[in-house]
């Protein structure tokens, strides 16, 4: 057995330490690093109002903190993550700054004339934020983009301009203005629209799939024929030429159910030139039921069991607008599980809206029909198409 001698073993130990201490320079500078990646530097602005620079200084602090909080976001949710969670994220988190700053500190502030400026170091409660998120119901999409099939008519001022590619699908007639503002809106919000264009499946269809109006089953047949995960169907009407009218409804194509359905109507502005007004009304309406819809859509292909039921409701015979509020409190207050009424259509003496329920059409339906206190006497019918009518005797 050979035994070191003093020199290889200094030198041994000496090999050692420096790893060790490379090591741990490294470990340090990892941690320093992921320390200074959690920490925001933001610059708060305000301006100096009758001279009182304390409120001007309180005013930069607070707009430095949202700031940091909407940095803090774009950089955890990412682009996709922002946009899909817009409405919940300024109505519900970014308000809230104050309570999702763990610390912050100000390194620097500066008057220019009237205006303060103010730089600020900060650090987000990541606990908190999560919760937070976790309130408003975070949308995010997992695994592929969701493939989605568009069947909406473009329908002008004349009945002559009509417009709905799905009446003959082989013709490769180009997208509409409102198809491509569909595409365009969309796409951003994270979903792959199916261009109809470089996919024209070689089937047989029925007339009444080539219907303008289609019913809920003609539309899901559509996207099952182009390999859809979701169907959006419905119109986009310009009326009089003073206005856009969209209506969108959102379908499941494996269970063949509605997901979310919505409208929006948008004034076209006079001051634009007649055509550039139309498309930026078009635009303008498409991205504002966008909002609504794509979270809803997002949940309900992530769910294994769509819990919620979402029915289609017309009450018809009214005298005044007060039978349609009155029903409205009377399902929100009366019919245990539903969680939401929100009016689509008015036309005429009839109301149409969307209930949003906690359980099935049936146990709805009888819970309605069965009740002890309604606001009125009214007969309930179902039409072919799945809208439930409610007529006011």
């Amino acid at each position: 057995m050979r035994f070191l001698t003093g020199n290889i073993f200094v030198k041994i130990i000496l090999g050692v330490t420096i790893v060790f201490h490379c090591a741990l320079s490294n470990a340090l500078a990892q941690t320093e690093l992921k320390a200074q990646q959690k920490e925001i530097l933001v610059i708060g602005r305000s301006v100096i109002v009758n001279g009182n620079i304390a409120e001007a200084r309180k005013s930069a602090i607070s707009e430095a903190l949202i700031l940091g909080v909407e940095a803090y976001l774009t950089r955890r949710l990412g682009s996709q993550g922002m946009i899909n969670n817009f409405p919940g994220l300024i109505h519900d988190v970014i308000p809230k700054a104050r309570e999702e700053v763990e610390n912050f500190n100000i390194l620097a502030e500066e008057q220019q004339g009237k205006n303060y400026k103010i730089l600020v170091r900060l650090k987000i409660n990541e606990n908190v934020m999560e919760e937070k998120l976790s309130a408003i119901g975070l949308i995010s999409i997992q695994g592929p983009p969701i493939k989605i099939l568009f069947l909406v008519s473009q329908i002008g001022s004349t009945e002559n301009e009509v417009s709905y590619w799905w009446h003959d699908p082989e013709s490769s007639s180009g997208l509409t203005p409102t198809e491509l503002a569909l595409h365009r809106v969309f796409q951003e919000r994270g979903l792959n629209p199916i261009s109809r264009l470089l996919n024209t499946p070689e089937e047989e269809y029925t007339s009444e799939m080539k219907a303008l109006e289609l019913t809920d089953a003609d539309a899901v047949e559509w996207g099952r024929a182009y390999g859809a995960e979701v169907v959006i169907h419905g119109k986009c009407e310009i009326l009089k030429d003073k206005e856009v009218y969209v209506m969108l409804s959102a379908l499941n194509v494996e269970k063949g159910n509605l997901i979310y359905l919505d409208a929006q109507p948008e004034k076209i502005p006079k001051e634009r030139d007649y055509n550039e007004g139309i498309l930026e009304s078009i635009e303008k309406a498409v991205s504002e039921v966008a909002v609504r819809m794509v979270p809803p859509i997002i949940r309900a292909m992530e769910e294994p069991e769509t819990r919620l039921s979402r029915l289609k409701m017309t009450l018809r015979g009214m005298k005044n607008f007060k039978h349609f509020t009155d029903y409205r409190a009377f399902l929100k207050r009366e019919i245990e599980g539903v969680k939401s009424v929100r009016q689509t259509r008015i036309r005429g003496n009839a109301i149409s809206f969307l209930v949003e329920y906690e359980g099935d059409e049936n146990t709805f339906l009888d819970l309605v029909t069965n009740h002890e206190n309604p606001p009125f006497e009214a007969d309930l019918s179902k039409t072919e198409d799945g809208e439930i009518i409610i007529i006011i005797r």
